[in-house]
């Protein structure tokens, strides 16, 4: 008997991770590229006792290289008080081309530093 393996059909997880003063954060997903829908799992954290709060999110690029912000997801228990973790999945109807993560430290709604990592 004969088996083959396509490497187009492989599970492979990739990610992509950032830190920036006070915050740092990781994204896997299991995507095949040039598809409409990404499946993932952040996980992030608040690395600074500074008053700030810290927040991540997805980032995608479509087949036009538009880049789209998904939500925001905070860390406000404080510095250093453990990880947290988001699982979702995004679709966007002009395909998913690219993805990444952004991370930011805010002092309310204003960003004061982040970082962004694409795969």
């Amino acid at each position: 008997m004969l088996t083959t393996s396509n490497s187009a059909q492989a599970d492979v997880d990739e990610m992509a991770a950032c830190s920036t003063t006070g915050a740092w954060g990781q994204v896997v997903a299991d995507w095949w590229g040039a598809d409409d829908r990404i499946d993932f799992k952040m996980t992030y954290g608040d690395t600074l006792a500074d008053g700030h709060h810290m927040r991540v999110r997805l980032v995608t690029t479509d087949v036009n290289g538009t880049r789209k912000n998904w939500s925001w997801h905070s860390d406000t228990d404080g510095a250093n008080n453990g990880n947290k973790t988001y699982s979702s999945y995004a679709i966007n109807d002009s395909g998913i081309f690219g993805w990444g993560i952004q991370v930011g430290r805010f002092e309310g709604n204003s960003m004061l530093n982040s970082c962004t990592d694409w795969v």
